[in-house]
């Protein structure tokens, strides 16, 4: 079951839409540029980290402040902890 969520994570997360991203900005109050964002798009389509593990994750949010800037990837990164937190699957991002 762990597998197949993790799964359908990571299919969202490459399934992405620009609108998307600047909807979720929006909503949790994280800048981000329509550029930006195009950039993020582009870059979760073509990732190839795995989000829940560890050295995976860091290296996807090293790659997104490239894109954007070194405080997006930590507030992105501490959504993504909270979100976790809040669905109770927190224990996949050890």
């Amino acid at each position: 079951m762990k597998n197949w969520a993790q799964q359908l994570v990571t299919q969202k997360l490459k399934g992405l839409t620009v609108k998307e991203v600047l909807e979720y900005s929006k909503k949790y109050d994280i800048p981000v540029s329509k550029r930006e964002a195009e950039a993020i798009v582009k870059a979760l389509k073509t990732n190839k980290e795995n989000p829940f593990d560890p050295n995976g994750r860091k290296k996807m949010f090293k790659k997104l402040a490239a894109l954007t800037s070194k405080d997006t990837a930590r507030s992105l990164n501490k959504l993504l902890n909270q979100l976790a937190k809040e669905y109770g699957v927190s224990h996949w991002l050890d």
